[in-house]
């Protein structure tokens, strides 16, 4: 099913819900879903000498720091890692994430996944109900394997095989189904995990030929894990993670395993020469983790997760909120990164203040020519001259960026790129990498995770990471001219009115214009 022309972080309610008002008065009218406990559990770790973690615990560097970071900068190399996480396993993988595809990158990892339950390591896959239908089928086959157990994240009652029309059925319980979890995590054995911004699907990893995102994770094991590990649990034990049998009413038989097992591997098919050339065999994995580990960067790291519970009128407590507190202490320099780019206005006082302050404030975000949901755009739009009279630098990504080779792999190259990554590095020091825009629906609607890190070493390296990104190779920088009009310089010259992609896309942006949605960005 193809999702990329659909926001990723689940806009359509909300443009659902002002254009099919008149829908609502027809839709059925089930009572508001309320969490229910499920069976708890807790996740596992792994013995800390087990032999398939010895190659990375044993060659972390010897000084510095409690926790260690690798950048996953490299979107065919995010998906190696994440192999590695779930080749190494020998006791539990917990995976959290907002989208799961089915697509050739969603049918690999499964696929793995399935293997390593065939170990007998326990398995718990948590995914948000956005986008899951079409896919139900294939999470209950996979949740018919002993040692896999699938939970859906605040799900629809009512299930129509149509994602748009699912959400226009249940407008009458819409204060919930706008509340999403966007969290991201990918846990092995508790020694070490993935948090960043990927979802799972090809266009994250840079195998898709239409569009391929430019996006961001970091690697990472040490002291830190125990607190990933929790946040994960916190959100499996809610009352709001629902067994997918309880949600569809039904379960999978072993016939529908395995059939699952045969699609998978067809739809995996297509990643086969990358898989060879990419040296992905299991049987590697101890020397790859040996030579990853001595390249790890050290650093003190905290996680900040929204609390799942969004029933009775009272919104989530935000991991933005601390986020807010420790942007408007910055001293000297801050460069964000966020696919979605929609400041409030305590944030744009906060950017003013830093601003007079004498702090260096830049943002890179996408254009209208690059953004993947151009209702997302329109609001950032109205909040753009505000940005740059608040001093703010801003650059949009150009979707036919030059540089690629840390997007897309070889053969792979799309007709346009577009930003995804979610990044705050503050003085050269403090990192924040997790799933949060600086949005409104990052803000205060969604569900997020974050890694806080206190590293002046993974802070340098990111910010090498995304030199080029600001580069008028790839993006555009925009500015107001004497006259105080907005002006987009970039490689080929400068521009006066905004880079749009088509003619359509202008147009759309107006219509998005005219509606009152900024608040549900």
């Amino acid at each position: 099913m193809n999702r990329i022309a659909s926001r990723e972080h689940c806009f359509s309610p909300a443009v659902t819900s002002i254009i099919c008002t008149a829908v609502l008065l027809l839709s059925a009218c089930a009572a508001p879903l309320k969490p229910q406990p499920q069976p708890e559990s807790f996740f596992l770790s792994a013995d800390p000498v087990a032999a398939a973690w010895e190659p990375l615990y044993n060659n972390l560097p010897a000084d510095g720091g409690t926790s260690w970071f690798d950048i996953q900068n490299v979107g065919p190399d995010a998906l190696r890692w994440r192999l590695a996480l779930i080749d190494t396993a020998t006791t539990s993988i917990d995976a959290q994430y907002f989208i799961w595809d089915d697509d050739a990158v969603g049918s690999l990892l499964l696929g793995r996944v399935l293997q390593a339950a065939d170990r007998g390591v326990r398995v718990r896959l948590l995914i948000d109900d956005s986008f899951l239908s079409g896919e139900d089928v294939v999470m209950l086959a996979a949740d018919a394997h002993p040692n896999i157990e699938m939970r859906i994240f605040n799900p629809f009652q009512l299930r129509s095989s149509s994602m748009p029309v699912r959400f226009i059925e249940n407008l009458n319980d819409f204060e919930r189904t706008n509340h999403r979890m966007h969290n991201k995590l990918l846990i092995s054995d508790g020694a070490a995990a993935i948090v960043g911004g990927r979802n799972i699907a090809s266009e994250y990893f840079g195998f898709n030929r239409e569009l391929n995102f430019r996006t961001f994770d970091v690697l990472t094991t040490g002291k830190v894990m125990p607190e990933i590990s929790a946040a994960f649990d916190v959100y499996w034990n809610s009352g709001w993670a629902f067994p997918i049998t309880s949600v569809e009413h039904k379960q999978a038989n072993e016939e529908d395993l395995l059939q699952l097992r045969q699609d998978l591997r067809t739809n995996a098919a297509v990643l086969d020469t990358w898989l060879a050339a990419s040296d992905t065999d299991p049987q590697n994995w101890p020397e790859r983790w040996a030579e990853l580990a001595r390249t790890m960067l050290p650093g003190e790291a905290r996680i900040l997760q929204d609390n799942p519970h969004f029933e009775g009128g009272t919104p989530p407590v935000q991991a933005a909120d601390h986020i807010r507190e420790i942007f408007s202490k910055s001293s000297e320099e801050v460069m964000s990164v966020s696919a979605y780019l929609v400041p409030s206005e305590g944030l744009l006082q906060i950017a003013r203040e830093l601003s007079a302050r004498g702090v260096q404030v830049r943002a890179l975000t996408n254009s209208l020519a690059s953004n993947n949901h151009i209702s997302a755009h329109t609001a950032y739009r109205h909040r753009r001259r505000q940005m740059l009279e608040a001093d703010i630098e801003l650059y949009e990504l150009r979707p036919d960026a030059t540089e690629r080779t840390h997007i897309e792999a070889p053969g792979f190259t799309a007709s346009k790129i577009g930003l995804h990554a979610k990044i705050l590095v503050l003085d050269k020091r403090l990192v924040f990498v997790g799933t949060i825009n600086t949005d409104p629906r990052s803000m205060t609607l969604n569900t997020e995770v974050s890694l806080m890190v206190d590293s002046p070493e993974l802070a340098a390296g990111i910010l090498a990471a995304f030199a080029d990104d600001f580069s008028p190779d790839n993006s555009w920088h925009v500015e107001l001219n004497e006259a105080g009009d907005l002006i987009w310089h970039s490689r080929d010259g400068v521009l006066t009115r905004q880079p749009a992609g088509g003619f359509g896309r202008r147009v759309a942006d107006f219509f998005y214009g005219l509606f009152p949605i900024d608040s549900q960005m």
